[in-house]
C-alpha cells in the first residue's frame, strides 16, 4: 500500500476509536431550533421581571432579535449570576445574556461574542454622605457588590475597602447601603440609574458618589458561549454586526432608557 493509503487508513482507525478530537458541540447548537439562554433577572434594565412576572429587558430583546436573525427561538432560564458560567461549561445553557462583561478571567473558561454594550460603573452612596468622591476615598470603607460580577473582581483587586459584603442581587447590595450597613455599592452605571429612577426608596435616599471606567480596553457586555463553538459564535457576531448597522441596537437603547 502506498504511503498516502496508510495515512488514510490510520486516520479512519483513529476516528473510529475516538482518538481525534471532534467539534460536534458547535454543529449541535446550530442545529437546534430553540436556544436555551441563561440570565439573572434582577439587573434592570438589562434583565428583570415585569408586573406579569415575565423576564424582559435590553439583553432579552437583544438575544431574541439575534435568534430571529438566525431563524431560531429562545428559552430563557433565570438563575443565580455566579451559576451562569458553570451552566455554560456543563452545557445546561447554550449562551448567557446577563449584562456580563467579557473579562480575561472569564475568557479562560468560556468564549464571548463581540461587545454590544460599553459600560461605565457607578459607586452608590447615601444622599447625606459626601466622603466618597474618588477611588482613594474607598480606603477603609465597607463595600457591597453582587457576587461574581466584574465589579466584585474590581473592588476586590483594589484592596481598598476594609470589608466587602457580597450579595446574590444588586438590590440587596443597595439596600445594605440604605440601611447604613455599608458605605458604598459598586455596580453598572446603567443599572444604578435604573434602580435610582424606578425604586422610590433608592431614589430618595441614595445617590451616585462618582463613576469611572474600571474595565480594560475591549472589555464590555457580551454574550457568553461554551468554548469550541466557532460557527455558532460567528453566527452570533454576524447578527450583532447587522443589528449595529441597521440601528436595532439604538432603538433598543431608546426603549430601555439606557444611560
Amino acid at each position: 500500500m502506498k504511503k498516502h493509503g496508510w495515512c488514510l487508513l490510520l486516520v479512519a482507525l483513529m476516528l473510529s476509536l475516538g482518538a481525534l478530537p471532534m467539534r460536534a458541540e458547535s454543529s449541535d447548537i446550530m442545529k437546534k431550533d430553540v436556544l436555551v439562554v441563561g440570565t439573572e433577572a434582577t439587573y434592570p434594565p438589562f434583565e428583570y421581571r415585569n408586573e406579569k412576572n415575565e423576564i424582559v429587558g435590553y439583553d432579552i430583546d437583544v438575544v431574541r432579535a439575534i435568534a430571529r436573525h438566525m431563524g431560531k427561538e429562545v428559552e430563557i432560564l433565570d438563575m443565580a449570576f455566579d451559576g451562569l458560567i458553570p451552566s455554560l461549561m456543563t452545557k445546561k445553557v447554550d449562551l448567557v445574556a446577563a449584562g456580563m462583561t467579557n473579562t480575561a478571567e472569564r475568557r479562560k473558561r468560556v468564549d464571548f461574542s463581540d461587545v454590544y454594550y460599553e459600560i461605565e460603573n457607578a459607586f452608590v452612596v447615601r444622599n447625606d454622605d459626601s466622603s466618597i468622591a474618588t477611588l482613594d476615598d474607598l480606603k477603609g470603607k465597607t463595600a457591597t457588590v453582587q457576587i461574581g460580577t466584574a465589579q466584585d473582581t474590581f473592588i476586590t483587586g483594589t484592596g481598598l475597602p476594609k470589608e466587602i459584603k457580597r450579595f446574590q442581587k444588586n438590590d440587596d447590595a443597595l439596600m445594605e447601603i440604605l440601611l447604613g450597613r455599608g458605605d458604598f455599592s459598586v455596580l453598572n452605571l446603567t443599572v444604578a440609574n435604573a434602580f435610582l429612577r424606578n425604586n422610590k426608596l433608592f431614589g430618595e435616599y441614595l445617590k451616585i458618589g462618582f463613576r469611572n471606567f474600571i474595565h480594560k480596553q475591549g472589555e464590555g457586555i457580551a454574550l457568553g458561549v461554551p468554548k469550541g463553538n466557532d460557527d455558532f459564535l460567528k453566527a452570533l457576531n454576524d447578527a450583532i454586526a447587522l443589528m449595529k448597522e441597521n440601528g436595532e441596537f439604538n432603538e433598543l437603547k431608546k426603549k430601555y432608557h439606557m444611560d
